[in-house]
Order: structure tokens, then sequence, then C-alpha cells
């Protein structure tokens, strides 16, 4: 990605004057600076990137009226769409460091609409590296320029081979020989152009104004911890997310899960398979009657409910029961990469259960068609959410640490039909709810989420919350609030710290909320791995889902 042809020289039309002359425009920071030099080959490659979720977000130009929407792209790459002045441009770009300093390499990335505009003469097909400083709400860029670079490598002291057009440097080097050139050359005084400054977009005054986190009390719900530890055959697993079914039956979804065929109720003589459910009988999990459920081979072997295939395990993000289908959402997995935890996300699928009001081991299931989905988001993995005439579906991309959030949504209909293939997708305040179609970048709900979470409507406040832990390891359980589903959401509060917070190797994940559940104003679970697989046999309560019951303070 980011490679441009050397045949495509030919297409540096544009000179620097004319760039000039539109100051701000849809060539976005590759115009406005005081020089031009553009290279054919990108100086940052994916494997010297870097990421920077500070980055993200809605920004304008201090000294003009432009404004620049960065999203999160593929492959660990920034999506930006620049509008000024009516026109748009969209470009794509890198992060890294050269030369000591951070910087950013751009490139425009023009629609089939783009090349039918009036402007479509003043795209460049090329690379611009900027220097750029990040902070919170402010970003300063600026450009290599022209003339001193020149003049070096004329004077012999920069080795570079490069053509110009008018007043436009073009570097032909390759991206090492790029790298190798521009590393110390960066280290100059005088070689940059002054910095643009841009600041990060300030809210509309008809924009709601954030709220609150609402005040809860915490405490572990030992009693309701018990509902995991009954049956002999299911002895632990992750994720736990639940779905409504109605009545007084709740499904739970699990992830890995140990099962025990000889109900010996020890790991030693179990399977872990990659999925289970259970159904909960009665809304009070203290009180509450579980049973359990995962697939198995003619012999009895344990294996998922839902079974691999095609190398890729199912794990489950979250459901939604729409009038009497039940849609499940997953995470596609790849076990064994050698890698980090060990394993790899590739993607999400989703499944229609045909009969939910059956026993989970009698349901009719088929597969759905889902989207194509370029920026790698795990949709429905991290919360699902039935709200007047849609679905939302909420997932964070893959491998991005910072874990943005974004949201999807159907009609409530075409989730019943199991038609998935169009969902709307959220782009910010000025654009709204776009379709797939659409090559707007996607806008997160808010930064700094869990690849698993929950969304809510909670009445006594009226107000949304997500919870989600975070951190990594020692994570603590919190809650972010908005009062609208799009925002503004609020800083993530600490709601929890978990008793386990201070075990060795302890992994604490899969923060959630269960309004459906009974017995506290709000119930959440969150659960608990180790990154000593050994545990798993040695200590009976690691590996399970634990209860925390909310109390709302007076």
């Amino acid at each position: 990605m980011g490679h441009v042809d050397r045949s495509t020289v030919s297409d540096f039309q544009t000179s620097c004057g004319n760039m000039n002359r539109l100051t701000g425009s849809m060539l976005v920071l590759l115009v406005g600076l005081s020089g031009c030099v553009l290279s054919i080959e990108p100086v940052i490659s994916e494997s010297e990137s870097t990421y920077d979720s500070r980055l993200l977000g809605e920004w304008e130009q201090v000294s003009g009226s432009d404004r620049a929407v960065v999203s999160a792209g593929q492959d660990n790459t920034y999506v930006i769409e620049y509008s000024s002045d009516r026109r748009v441009g969209r470009f794509q770009a890198r992060l890294g460091v050269l030369g000591g300093l951070q910087v950013l390499d751009i490139w425009p990335t023009p629609s089939d609409e783009d090349q039918e505009q009036p402007q479509a003469g003043f795209l460049i097909a090329g690379h611009a590296l900027l220097s750029i400083e990040i902070d919170q709400d402010e970003v300063s860029v600026a450009g290599l320029e022209p003339d001193p670079l020149l003049a070096s490598i004329r004077a012999g002291s920069v080795k570079a081979t490069f053509r110009q057009n008018e007043d436009q440097l073009i570097l032909t080097g390759t991206t090492e020989e790029l790298r190798s050139m521009l590393s110390p050359y960066l280290l100059r005084s005088g070689v940059l152009s002054d910095s643009l400054v841009w600041r990060r977009a300030q809210k509309d005054r008809q924009e709601l104004d954030p709220v609150d986190v609402p005040c809860f009390e915490s405490a572990a719900w030992r009693e309701a911890d018990q509902l995991f530890h009954r049956d002999l055959h299911w002895l632990g697993g992750d994720v736990a997310s639940t779905v409504d079914l109605g009545g007084n039956r709740l499904l739970w979804l699990f992830g890995d899960s140990w099962i025990d065929p000889s109900a010996s109720g020890l790991r030693k003589n179990g399977y872990m398979v990659s999925n289970s459910v259970a159904i909960q009988s009665g809304r009070d999990p203290s009180a509450a009657e579980i049973s359990y459920y995962w697939g198995s081979t003619v012999d009895g072997t344990p294996t998922a409910m839902f079974p691999d295939r095609d190398g890729e395990s199912l794990w489950f993000g979250n459901g939604v029961l729409v009038d009497d289908r039940l849609v499940l959402f997953f995470g596609r997995v790849i076990r064994n990469t050698g890698t980090g935890l060990g394993f790899e996300n590739v993607g999400w699928t989703a499944m229609m259960v045909e009969n939910p009001d059956a026993e989970p081991s009698e349901w009719r299931v088929r597969s759905l068609e889902t989207p194509q989905n370029p920026m790698g988001i795990l949709v429905g993995f991290a919360g699902v959410l039935q709200m007047g005439e849609h679905v939302y579906a909420f997932g964070s991309p893959n491998p991005i640490k910072s874990h943005p959030i974004y949201a999807a949504r159907w009609p409530m209909e075409q989730v019943r039909r199991g038609n998935l293939l169009e969902p709307e997708w959220w782009a910010g305040e000025r654009l709204g709810w776009v379709p797939n179609s659409s090559s707007t970048p996607r806008w997160p709900l808010f930064e700094n989420g869990a690849p698993e979470l929950t969304i809510h409507f909670d009445e006594s406040t009226q107000r949304f919350l997500g919870v989600h832990t975070q951190g990594f390891g020692q994570a603590v359980v919190t809650m972010r609030a908005a009062p609208t589903l799009t925002g503004p959401w609020s800083a993530p509060h600490i709601l929890y710290q978990p008793p386990e917070h201070h075990q060795a190797d302890v992994m604490i994940y899969a923060g959630k909320a269960h309004p459906q559940l009974r017995g506290a104003d709000l119930v959440v679970t969150y659960a608990t791995n180790t990154g000593n697989f050994s545990e798993h046999f040695s200590n009976p309560l690691s590996y399970y889902p634990h209860f925390v019951r909310l109390t709302r303070c007076d």
C-alpha cells in the first residue's frame, strides 16, 4: 500500500505555484506548506510505521477555515478526508520516525467521483513527507523546503535521484534510498517550512454537552459467582455476553470453554472448546438455574457449540433477538500464531438461529453473509444494541491497540431476515450515518475502548452507558457515559478494581454490563485468565466470569 509506479512521474503536472494559489484546498497537508517536495515511493513502509491514536479526530486549521477528519485505516494507516471551500479530498497516511523526528507520509487516494470533479487536475500521484508534532488537541506539521534540498543535492552533500517540474522537486529513489538520505538531512536547520497548526475541532453550539458518569457503589457478588460453578461438566470460560430471550430466559455466550465429559470437576480430565452457551432461567443470577450446551463427536468428545471451520475458531462477540430470530456475532480467530498471545483475529461473521425458543441442542442454525471489511473492524464483537428501528453493532479494528469503537447499524427487519450486507456506518456529526458503499471515513464513537464491551441505555439517568475494562493484564472495570449513542462520550471512570488485580500474570478483561439481570441496580461481569496456562489446572477459581453488583449512590 502506498506504492506509486515510477511510470507515474509524468502525472506530476501541478506546479507548486499553482498549489500555493490553492493554499489549504483539497490537497490537504500537501498544500499550504511553503515548500513542495514529493517522492514517488513511500518513505514510511508498513513495517516501519507507528501509530498514535491522538491523531484521530476532526481538526481545524488555525490560520484558515479548512477541516480534516482523520480516522483509522487498514494496515496501520490513517484515512484523511479533507474539506476546503466545498471541495473534499481523500488521503491515506502512515506515521513513523525518521532522523529522530516524528513524520507523516501522506498520499492521495482519489475516488471515482474525485476524478470527475474540476479539481481532479490538482491531484498528485505521489508522497509528501511532513514533520509532525502531536498533542492531545493540537497538531503542528511542516514540509520539506525544496530549495535547500535541491542545493544540497547539487552540491553533493546529499545523494539523491530526482526530477524537477517547474518549482516542484520530485524524489525518484527507492524507499530505502529515501530513508537513508533523509534521516541525517532532517537534522539540519532550515530544511523544513514554517509549521502549520491544526487544532481539534470545537463542538458546534447546537451539539449536546458531555454528561457525567453516574455514581455507583460496587462490590463483588460471590453468591452470583456460584452460578458458574454448579456444573461438573462446564468448568470455565470467558466472553460472558448475555442476550435476553424473553420471559425468564437469558442466553449466555462463552468463548473458549473447559468441558469435562467425565463430570469429575477437574480440568485435567477436560477439553477446551472454542465456544459454548448456557440458558439461565430466572433473572437473579444468585438464585437462577443454568444449563450449559456444547457440541460433541460421535464418541462423546466435547466440541464447540459452533465448530471451527477452515482452520478458524469462532469466538462469541454478542447477539440480539429480533422478534423470533436470534442473530449471533462472532470473531474469526487463527490460533497458534507464535506471536503475542498466540492468536490473531482475522475478521467477523454472523449466524442466525431460526428457533431460539428451543433448547440450544435443537437449534436450527444458518450462516449469514457479511460484507467486506477493509478496516478490519470486528463488528458485533464489542457489543450489540437493539434500539428504535435499528440494530447497532460495535467493534474495534484489529490490531489497533487503542481500540477506537466504531458503530454499524441495520434496520431491524433486515437483521431479522439475516441481511447484513448493507450496514450503515457512523461517520461523525457532520455526515451522520453513511452507507457501506461510501468511501467516507468511518468515525469512532470514542477512543480507548476495549475489544469487548457493552453499551446500553440507562432509564434512570436517561443516558447511554458503556462498560469495559481498561488496561492490559491487571486491568480495572470502567464506565463512560453519553447523552446520545453517538456521543459526546465521557472519559472512562473507574468502576471497580477486581481483587485479582494484584495477582501475578493475571489477565482481567471482557468487562460488560447486563441490564437484563436483577438482584442489583446494575449487574456487571468481567473475565479472568492467566499468562501461565498451568494455573488453569492448579487454580480452580481462574478462568471464570465474575459478578459485580452495582448500587446507585444516594
